[in-house]
């Protein structure tokens, strides 16, 4: 798969975790966002810490469990590899990388631009965490 289409899926599980941040809005603040400017929503998100926080650790929980647990890596059509191994990354390996995936959700848009002039077309989390992505 191109980097674009990795970039695509990517962007389909931004679209759950921002539900996840949105409720996590209205739990803590008692509102959504809509209400206020764009330009304000990320200094609301990370005002105080705790949904910020919340949506980091809950990101990094969502992409360990999407990535790697056994009935779902059934389901697509490639799996994540330690890039020196060629093995399932160890769950040390896999935190980092489901860490830094969810922390590139406030980031996005140098995780394209990563994944375009990188060697190889890797995404950010990818290449910190030595592994990689390959077809089934």
């Amino acid at each position: 798969m191109n980097v674009f289409g990795r970039y695509l899926i990517y962007l389909a599980d931004c679209l759950v975790m921002l539900f996840v941040i949105g409720m996590q809005l209205l739990i803590f603040r008692g509102e959504l966002p809509f209400d206020h400017d764009t330009d304000h929503w990320l200094p609301m998100l990370l005002d105080g810490g705790s949904v910020g926080l919340v949506t980091l650790l809950g990101g990094t929980l969502y992409w360990t469990i999407v990535d790697y647990h056994h009935e779902l890596k059934e389901l697509r059509r490639s799996v994540i590899v330690s890039s020196v191994s060629g093995e399932e990354p160890d769950l040390s390996t896999r935190i980092l990388r489901s860490f830094l995936k969810a922390f590139t959700l406030f980031t996005f848009p140098v995780l394209i631009l990563f994944a375009v002039f990188s060697k190889g077309h890797r995404f950010l989390h990818d290449y910190v965490a030595k592994t990689e992505r390959i077809s089934n």
